[in-house]
């Protein structure tokens, strides 16, 4: 089964959506010539590695309205593909000013309504959300360093992992208390989805 087909299984997908992602892995392409956005290797696949990567999330989400902010969002990922998918209040943050200017024009050329911030994570005002997600930012530990201005007691937290993972979860309850659960990635066998909720720093 090719990458689009298992898109297809298993998230409903019509042909407008389809269209919007392949027009995002064109535009995707295209920029990645001129600039580094993503690795090279990632667009041998990118209905894998970028598409089905990022919207796997969204089974966690269920509310289209929920305030989401995507750390480190680099070329949009996974929050633009949650945007497509409808998702209405998305805040995507990256400190690279030319990663950001590539979202700006996808984001106007696609009409995909989305907030998009060009800055540091720490430098951001402390705002909550409903859910912070992220994939390829930092490990677990720096990941909660960022969260934690921005959770309140119902926040969770998606981060998209890779086979590192366990390591990074035993380092990080050396200084943080929070309950996980762990899901299968459905676009590589080494990765994981982690939901996390009740983080607290320890005293």
């Amino acid at each position: 089964m090719n990458s689009l087909s298992l898109i297809k299984k298993n998230f409903l997908i019509n042909k407008t959506l389809e269209t919007k992602f392949q027009k995002f892995i064109e535009e995707l392409t295209i920029q990645n010539k001129q600039t580094n956005l993503v690795g090279r290797s990632t667009l041998v696949d990118p209905w894998r590695s970028h598409i089905l990567d990022s919207i796997q999330i969204t089974p966690f989400i269920h509310k289209k309205n929920s305030c989401i902010l995507d750390m480190g969002t680099g070329a949009g990922l996974p929050g633009l593909i949650l945007a497509m998918t409808g998702y209405t209040k998305i805040c995507l943050v990256d400190s690279n000013g030319k990663k950001i200017k590539f979202i700006r024009h996808v984001c106007k050329k696609l009409n995909i309504n989305a907030s998009v911030v060009l800055g540091r994570i720490e430098k951001i005002k402390n705002k909550k959300y409903d859910f912070l997600i992220s994939r390829a930012l930092a490990n677990l530990t720096n990941l909660f360093t960022y969260s934690h201005n921005f959770i309140n007691k119902d926040t969770v937290l998606i981060f998209l992992k890779g086979k590192t993972v366990m390591d990074e979860i035993i380092e990080a309850k050396k200084k943080w208390i929070f309950n996980i659960k762990i899901h299968q990635s459905l676009s590589d066998n080494r990765g994981k989805i982690l939901l996390i909720n009740k983080l607290i720093i320890k005293k």
